[in-house]
């Protein structure tokens, strides 16, 4: 009898804590962050040279990436690109890459007096001799001839990412793409180099570059 009396009263203590829970609504949703992977969605969020007043320039950095798993790894380079125009599945873009300075920046806003590790062979600079010579990475559309170079391009046809046959005959010097998307504010370009070229999606004055890290 007395045991049967203690399990009534556990029970019913238990509907009264039940009862005494606050009501919870429902669960608010994890915010998705959007990926693009068609070119043509990823250019219509671009903003080319031949088609804008400006000379806007996309900031960020190359990373290394694991050949086998394509997992994105650590710091490369800095990165600077403008997007030239895009016909077709094919973007036509000028990019600087160079060492960060000694402080482990990228320094954006200071880039004249350091050696570009890399940019296109085909586009004349109004301020280097050479493919390898030091450039400022302060591209603006007065800074070289962009109406009439032979740029790098990203073939979403043909999967390449390089120079062109116009560029080095006969066949061009160019990576395999291995996959193209805009993810939240990102624009990341995977070759099979393979390397990850990002880029912050907000464009930039060349004139006035980031004094801060654009990631």
């Amino acid at each position: 009898m007395l045991r049967a009396t203690l399990v009534t009263l556990a029970a019913f203590g238990i509907a009264l804590a039940a009862q005494a829970q606050p009501e919870r609504g429902p669960a608010t949703p994890t915010p998705q962050t959007e990926t693009i992977t068609d070119p043509d969605a990823i250019a219509a969020r671009l903003r080319f040279w031949a088609t804008d007043s400006g000379d806007p320039v996309y900031f960020g950095e190359v990373r290394n990436v694991d050949a086998r798993s394509r997992r994105v790894l650590g710091h490369y380079q800095c990165l600077a690109i403008a997007f030239i125009r895009y016909e077709a599945g094919v973007f036509h873009y000028y990019h600087k890459m160079w060492a960060r300075s000694p402080d482990g920046s990228c320094r954006y806003d200071d880039v004249t007096s350091r050696r570009v590790g890399n940019r296109g062979l085909c586009v004349r600079d109004n301020q280097a001799n050479g493919p390898r010579a030091p450039a400022t990475a302060r591209m603006t559309k007065d800074n070289f001839d962009w109406q009439n170079g032979r740029f790098r391009t990203i073939d979403t046809r043909a999967r390449r990412v390089g120079e062109t046959p116009a560029c080095v005959p006969p066949n061009g010097a160019a990576a395999g793409l291995f996959s193209l998307q805009i993810v939240g504010d990102r624009f990341r370009l995977i070759t099979t180099r393979p390397l990850s070229y990002e880029l912050n999606m907000a464009p930039q004055d060349p004139r006035s570059p980031p004094t801060a890290p654009v990631f």
